[in-house]
C-alpha cells in the first residue's frame, strides 16, 4: 500500500472486528433460516447444545457463507469435527462429496489411507 496514514495494526484490528461481526451475523442468519427458537431462550439453549443441532447449524452456516462467497475453511473444519461427512458438506455447498473434499480437506493423503497390513507397491 506504500506510504499510508493508516497503520497496519489499525487495519488488522478492523479485519478482526469484521470477522467477529460476520461470525455473529452468520449465527443470527442460521437461526433465522433454521426457524430456531428465540435466541437466549431455554428452548434455544436446549436445542443448540445437541450434537445433531451443532452439525446442522454448521451445515446451514456453510451453505449461507458459500452463497455469500466467504472463506469456509474454518466452519468446514468445525463441521467435520462435529461429524459432518463430505457428502453433507457437498450438499450444503452444491458440490459433490468428492469436489468438497478435494477443495477443503487439509488432511495429508498419507493419514487418510487406511492401514491394510499390505506392502505398498508405490
Amino acid at each position: 500500500m506504500g506510504e499510508s496514514a493508516v497503520s497496519n495494526a489499525a487495519i488488522a484490528d478492523a479485519a478482526e472486528l469484521l470477522t467477529q461481526k460476520a461470525d455473529m451475523l452468520l449465527e443470527r442468519l442460521a437461526d433465522r433460516v433454521m426457524a430456531a427458537p428465540t435466541p437466549g431462550s431455554r428452548a434455544w439453549y436446549a436445542r443448540r447444545n445437541t450434537a445433531d443441532s451443532v452439525k446442522e447449524r454448521l451445515l446451514v452456516r456453510i451453505a449461507i457463507a458459500h452463497q455469500a462467497h466467504f472463506d469456509l475453511a474454518e466452519d468446514i473444519a468445525r463441521a467435520r469435527a462435529a461429524g459432518a461427512g463430505w457428502a453433507e458438506i457437498g450438499e450444503a455447498t452444491s458440490l459433490t462429496a468428492h469436489q468438497s473434499r478435494k477443495r477443503w480437506d487439509t488432511t495429508p493423503a498419507a493419514s487418510r489411507r487406511q492401514e491394510t497390513g499390505q506392502l505398498a507397491i508405490w
